[in-house]
């Protein structure tokens, strides 16, 4: 009989359970759960969950209760300090509970390397020892540090002293991991859910506050979470911290339930509250895409003396039918326990079903990830550890030969080519700065030497004449002493040794620097290897590293005393150029040196007849045999570095590290104990290949996952076109609870008074609870 013009839910007798919309629910819950347990929740995958949220003393335990039929924690101490995720299935004949710890978190909040589920209590059949086992289960989240089987046996005043930070300072204030119940009952809905910890509005220290507030955003944050929102009706909505996090996270409301609870805290002249939460839940206020529900739950009075669930529901029922403004409500299925559960489930199973292909298609991107991660460690060894160790080797020695020869890594030689080339400039910067007039200010252009970057001091004949009368011994009248000539040449070849050792050492510090790349190529996945090659290599870069200077010394002594060279032809040939453009700049003073421009007309000038003849013929000969020693040079300090260092240095390391592997007594476990897996990598590959396992074991209950088959199924459209059960995603305009006519709704065989209750109770029997929640 319709009530207030509303059709009575209890109109149509249809058992949701029978309907195959019914079926293709408890399908895609149940795919839902076994994903939850296999580890989909933490994964980035778009895995669908109902989040329920509020601040402290909101009525939320109260509310969990009377969703789940378990009884809670409900004191100060553990219940609000984790997350509980809590997951119901009507799949059993009889209730059971199991209760697990879900580890995905360290102490400090970052996310474990290997995240597990743990089973923790022994399955459950009496219901009145689930609030000690999920007290128990709470105290080991929050004392990571202690096994968990510590609290097994514990009973509740004993928790409470484990969990005092006065004598355990190392329990942590609140957790992100949670405590997984798992409830079988054959009169529940289906139905998955996280409960988060309460909102706190004061605390001692600020960092608690915003501890929860950032536990629960990152819980609401993800566009696949349906938020639902605890708010009591003693209080104004404005005030309500989670109403405002909800619109942060949400701000347009598609995804957000609000439910209002304690009306019974309204007071009878309390009329502007009564007419504001009137509005709110006919959608006049605050509205959200999917509106607002109210439930009375029992008071503290009603718990103590254990009333029934149906007891529960029939005092809400004549409530909410004889108090306003709750008595006022047109949409009857706003209202109560039953009518809340049917629609946030039939809203998860459309998440859910919409979620399907996302899902999918996340986890094939997350197995390529995870696969593509685990080929680019470095391959486990698989030999005997001596032939390992030996291939390593000798692979490592392969490419620092075929380094050193240029057959491979070749911009370690074309660095190594560069660094010469500056080594030749820095020899040419030391070039004498002969200037062929009395005198060191008259313009004089060297355009004939352009390239050249001098470093040295301009020396004039002046400056030649002195050296000249300074190595005067006991020659002859009119022989200029080949002193002269040597004390110039040496003026400039000592400058030599400064640049020569420069680049040896920024070529031996280059050949390093690429042999420890090497080491980390081919021995840095067994750090105790790496160590041991590395001391066995470092010896030997040090004796050639002394040698090869030795080498540098000696090609660098033989230019200094006695002045030689068989090179005559290029000596002298040097010499006579010299002597031209010496005596061409004397005979041409006020002309650019060395250009092509010419003097029209002689000048008169004889060399033979030039005052400084002797110190422009020794001017020239000095240039001439820097130029000759300086060819010799370049040459000699790159060639005595590749043969003295480079070169052979890959045949002495490979014959030492051979020698020391099989000829120096190395023992067995000694060698085995050098393969160890740097720990890193070790537990890197130990996190993806769990990880592989479990988007496997996803993927697979995925793809074989037919309950859409069952929805669609030919032998039954007729029936479901009937019963106008379509729901689309929850985020298309389709779905809006609040406009589904409460007759098309065989699953909405909910009492909406205190006399439908009666009749439902005679009509279900021993499925009285199932009456009011129905099966989705």
């Amino acid at each position: 009989m319709p009530r207030n013009g509303v059709p009575d839910n209890n109109a149509q007798d249809t058992d949701i359970s029978s309907t195959a919309y019914a079926r293709k629910c408890k399908a895609i819950l149940d795919l839902h759960r076994e994903l939850n347990e296999e580890g989909a929740g933490m994964l980035k995958m778009g895995f669908p969950k109902i989040a329920v949220i509020g601040g402290q003393s909101a009525g939320k335990s109260s509310l969990v209760e009377a969703v789940s039929g378990v009884k809670v924690p409900r004191d100060s101490g553990t219940c609000t300090r984790c997350p509980m995720e809590c997951t119901m299935s009507s799949s059993a004949e009889t209730w059971s509970c199991s209760i697990s710890l879900s580890l995905r978190y360290d102490k400090d909040g970052n996310d474990l390397a290997s995240p597990s589920n743990v089973a923790f209590a022994p399955l459950i059949t009496n219901r009145s020892e689930v609030e000690l086992w999920i007290r128990r289960a709470q105290a080991a989240i929050l004392c990571p540090h202690r096994s968990a089987s510590e609290f097994s046996a514990k009973s509740k005043g004993e928790l409470k002293d484990a969990l005092n930070p006065k004598s355990d300072p190392r329990v942590l204030e609140f957790s992100k991991n949670a405590v997984i119940i798992n409830v079988k009952d054959p009169e529940l809905t289906d139905l998955s859910f996280i409960d988060l910890p309460g909102l706190i509005q004061n605390a001692d220290k600020t960092s608690t506050i915003d501890l929860v507030k950032n536990l629960v955003v990152s819980n609401i944050q993800e566009d696949d979470t349906l938020i639902l929102i605890t708010i009591p009706a003693s209080d104004d909505m404005e005030n309500q911290q989670a109403v405002r996090l909800a619109k942060e996270e949400d701000p347009h409301g598609e995804r957000t339930v609000g439910v209002i609870t304690k009306p019974d805290t309204l007071t009878k002249g309390s009329i502007g509250q009564q007419d504001r939460w009137k509005k709110i839940l006919q959608g006049e206020d605050h509205k959200l895409r999917h509106g607002y529900y109210s439930v009375r739950l029992p008071d503290d009075a009603e718990r103590a003396k254990g009333i029934t669930r149906i007891e529960s529901q029939r005092r809400a029922s004549e409530f909410f039918d004889t108090v306003a403004p709750w008595k006022d409500i047109l949409e009857r299925r706003r209202l109560g326990i039953p009518n809340l559960v049917a629609d946030i489930s039939k809203l998860l199973v459309n998440l859910i079903e919409r979620n399907l292909p996302k899902m999918k298609e996340n986890i094939e991107k997350l197995l390529i990830e995870c696969t593509s991660s685990l080929n680019s460690l470095p391959a486990p060894p698989i030999n005997e550890p001596s032939t390992e160790i030996l291939l390593r080797i000798t692979k490592f020695c392969d490419d620092l030969k075929n380094t050193v020869s240029a057959d491979s890594n070749k911009h370690v030689t074309q660095a190594h080519r560069s660094r010469y080339a500056d080594f030749q400039d820095d020899i040419r910067a030391t070039t004498p700065d002969f200037r062929p007039f009395a005198g060191t200010t008259i313009a004089y252009s060297r355009s004939q030497e352009k390239g050249i970057s001098f470093s040295t001091e301009a020396r004039d004949l002046m400056y030649i004449r002195d050296v000249i009368s300074e190595s005067i011994g006991w020659e002859l009248p009119g022989h200029v002493p080949f002193e002269a000539t040597k004390r110039l040449v040496l003026e400039y070849t000592s400058q030599w040794k400064e640049p020569a050792i420069s680049c040896f050492e920024d070529i031996f510090e280059s050949t390093m620097s690429f042999i420890e790349e090497l080491l980390e190529e081919h021995f840095g996945d067994f750090k105790a290897l790496k160590r041991y090659v590395n001391d066995l290599v470092q010896p030997i870069l040090a004796d050639f590293k002394a040698k090869c200077l030795q080498q540098l010394e000696a090609i660098l002594t033989l230019e200094t005393v006695p002045l030689f060279t068989l090179n005559t032809h290029y000596l002298e040939s040097a010499e006579k150029k010299w002597i031209t453009r010496y005596t061409w700049a004397r005979e041409y003073p006020v002309l650019e040196y060395g250009t092509s421009q010419k003097y029209n007309g002689s000048s008169g000038y004889s060399l033979e007849s030039d005052e400084f003849r002797d110190e422009i013929l020794v001017m020239a000969k000095a240039r001439a045999y820097f130029q000759v020693a300086y060819k010799r040079i370049i040459d000699y300090v790159p060639l005595t570095v590749e043969h003295g260092l480079k070169q052979p240095l890959a045949s002495v390391i490979q014959q030492n590290l051979f020698s020391s592997v099989l000829q120096n007594g190395t023992s067995s476990q000694k060698l085995a104990e050098l393969l160890h897996e740097d720990p890193v990598i070790l537990k890197q590959r130990k996190y993806l290949e769990q990880r592989k396992i479990t988007l496997l074991k996803i993927k697979r209950k995925l793809d074989d996952f037919n309950g859409l088959e069952i929805y669609h199924s030919d032998a039954h459209s007729e029936q479901l076109a009937s019963e106008k059960l379509y729901y689309s995603p929850l985020n298309s305009l389709n779905l809006d609870l609040s406009q589904i006519d409460s007759t098309s709704q065989p699953d909405s065989a909910q009492p909406s008074t205190s006399t439908d209750v009666q009749r439902s109770e005679s009509k279900k029997g021993k499925k009285g609870w199932k009456g009011f929640f129905g099966t989705t």
